[in-house]
């Protein structure tokens, strides 16, 4: 027959003394494992909305120059003295708008990525009032915020871009 070891309160006492020390430590593993989970999940949450409020930006400065080359072509063909006004809502990142060749609308964005241009190309001819040589500047379109863009039919081949 084995004998039994007798359970004395010293025995007790080593253990009981551990314990805590060991709830500690669960403890510390729970709030380990919960920040290795909320750490890479905020990051990556972070750089969705990043993302998409470029997207955002460059989806509104597309539809601002389809709506600006569109409504100038519309009032080409609609002839000599008709005129048309657009409410637009130009986004904060547009750092210039200009003109080239009287055929592109040309804006410049800056990005997270970086400098970029997007260029509408129109069938008519179209201007603005601060031009040299090529390049019609349209300095007004380079803040954010509503702007009224006139667009008029000035002769019979030219469209002018007038923000007021």
């Amino acid at each position: 027959m084995e004998k039994s070891h007798p359970v004395n309160g010293s025995c007790l006492m080593k253990f009981a003394k551990f314990k805590p020390s060991q709830s500690s430590l669960e403890y510390l593993m729970v709030v380990a494992l919960t920040f290795v989970i909320i750490v890479p999940t905020t990051y990556l949450f972070y750089n969705y909305s990043k993302e998409s409020s470029e997207e955002i930006i460059d989806a509104q400065t597309t539809k601002l120059g389809r709506s600006i080359v569109d409504t100038a072509e519309v009032i080409f063909y609609s002839g000599e003295g008709s005129k048309s006004t657009l409410e637009l809502n130009v986004p904060d990142n547009i750092e210039a708008a200009m003109i080239i060749d009287n055929r592109e609308l040309v804006f410049n964005i800056s990005t997270n990525f970086g400098a970029s241009e997007i260029v509408f190309f129109s069938s008519v001819n179209i201007t603005g009032l601060n031009c040299e040589a090529n390049v019609c500047k349209l300095p007004e379109l380079a803040s954010s915020g509503l702007k009224k863009l006139e667009i008029s039919a000035i002769s019979a081949g030219s469209i002018l871009l007038k923000v007021t």
